[in-house]
């Protein structure tokens, strides 16, 4: 026969247990994108392509400015070495092709002119709007030929 005590400390013990899985698996998801972008239709979302309020910002800044149409998302931080790390998410499927290099200098000279420093150079990381990788460009020192 099954001891009370222990079925009771099973009751308390399942809910408990079921709210700490909730609350965990809550705080899992990245999807923080704006509507109307693609990645927010569907489009996968995993760690360091998430898109926040504030990068869409600074990609309605980089259009406004005569950047790309098709950026709808554009952050930058700088890794431990201080290097500029650049995330664009674009419209484009496939990315920039031949046009990369015109890309990257609207980019690069919108940065510059709202003081990001690429003295040391940057790291470049475009995703598509399902959150493919389509460009990823290294110009810091230690990579250059």
């Amino acid at each position: 026969m099954a001891d009370p005590s222990r079925a009771e400390a099973g009751k308390r013990t399942l809910p408990a247990f079921l709210l700490i899985a909730v609350v965990l698996l809550s705080g899992c998801s990245m999807e923080t994108s704006p509507k109307g972008d693609p990645a927010a239709s569907g489009g996968r979302s995993t760690a360091g392509t998430s898109l926040a309020r504030n990068d869409s910002d600074l990609a309605a800044r980089y259009r406004s400015a005569g950047g790309y149409r098709d950026v709808y998302g554009l952050k930058y931080v700088k890794n431990r070495a201080g290097v500029p790390v650049l995330t664009v998410w674009t419209r484009k499927k496939s990315g920039y092709g031949s046009e990369f290099d015109a890309f990257d200098k609207t980019l690069t000279s919108f940065l510059t002119g709202t003081g990001v420093d690429l003295q040391q150079g940057y790291v470049l990381t475009v995703h598509g709007p399902d959150g493919a990788i389509l460009h990823h460009y290294d110009t810091t020192l230690e990579n250059s030929p």
